[in-house]
């Protein structure tokens, strides 16, 4: 009696699991349609970076790439044709990722990294954002298990599962269908002023620094992996920091004074636009007091480009 009914608990747990595989499975590709069929928004941007674009010069960092570099200008000041794959909140582990798949299909002539300078201190949100690559699993399980391993080591039995690939990115896909997020290749401008206030320039003074403890050894290697995989494949790479409103001593950064010592190693140029004058307490070129509007963008991107000539 107590045998036959183990055997029919058996057989019920047997047809749930199948029903419980198939709906996952029916749900996860009517999802992943979904995902991949965007066509405006943070997705949009990183499936077309992935599968399409085949520019000669790429962007790459967080949204002050994503916000700064306009690639019309590039286009016009260094006649190639180019890509911004800035994506806002993404860390060096994101973009080493997507650099990877990138790479899988075309490879450019030239990468610009922006640096920012906390880019090696550790940070919970840069292993959380991570989920934004998911739904890339199934295709790159081979270039993200490594990165992904590093928030979770049941990676693969997570995103065994067809809905968790895409589950969080349902939302995203509602609203771009309904209000859709235009972008001028893979460039988002913003408009407006910077408000000066008192306030705000102590708040920037009054950063706290953090010290050599603080920096993220996955961090470290993520951007030596970042600086061997263009070396490996003969693409040109260069470090850029972006113009800031207020004038910034990073001199006790240990994570910026480590960036600049790989680059220095690595030969990587590195074109620093802290306390640039052109830029520095000029409202009409700010947006917010870290991010350029755009017309500093504009005169940013040009600027850079006319640097980057002279490496040539």
């Amino acid at each position: 009696m107590i045998r036959k009914e183990y055997k029919t608990s058996l057989i019920k747990l047997g047809k749930f699991l199948v029903i419980f595989l198939i709906v996952d499975f029916t749900l996860g590709m009517i999802s992943k349609q979904l995902f991949f069929s965007q066509e405006t928004g943070k997705y949009a941007r990183s499936t077309y970076a992935i599968q399409e674009t085949n520019a000669k010069v790429l962007i790459f960092g967080s949204s002050h790439a994503h916000r700064h570099y306009v690639p019309e200008v590039i286009e016009t000041e260094m006649q190639k044709s180019c890509y911004n794959a800035g994506a806002e909140g993404q860390q060096l582990l994101y973009h080493v990722a997507l650099q990877k798949m990138i790479i899988k299909r075309m490879q450019p002539e030239l990468m610009i990294l922006n640096i920012d300078e906390d880019f090696l201190y550790h940070t919970k949100e840069a292993y959380d954002r991570l989920s934004d690559l998911h739904p890339y699993y199934s295709d790159y399980r081979d270039d993200l298990k490594p990165i992904l391993g590093l928030q979770s080591k049941l990676v693969d039995f997570k995103l065994f599962f067809k809905g968790y690939q895409t589950n969080s990115t349902i939302m995203h896909v509602i609203r771009y269908y309904a209000s859709p997020q235009l972008d001028y290749k893979g460039y988002r401008p913003l408009f407006g002023k910077v408000k000066p206030s008192k306030h705000i320039n102590e708040e920037a003074q009054s950063k706290i620094e953090k010290g050599a403890e603080d920096i993220d050894q996955n961090f470290v290697a993520a951007l030596h992996m970042f600086i061997a995989t263009a070396k490996d494949h003969n693409i040109d790479l260069v470090f850029v920091t972006s113009p800031t409103y207020f004038t910034v001593d990073h001199s006790m950064n240990t994570s910026f004074n480590r960036i600049k010592a790989i680059a220095e190693k690595e030969n990587i140029p590195f074109v620093d636009f802290f306390n640039d004058q052109q830029f520095m307490g000029k409202p009409t070129l700010f947006h917010d007091p870290s991010h350029l509007n755009n017309d500093g963008a504009k005169l940013f991107t040009k600027k850079l480009a006319d640097q980057i000539k002279k490496f040539k």
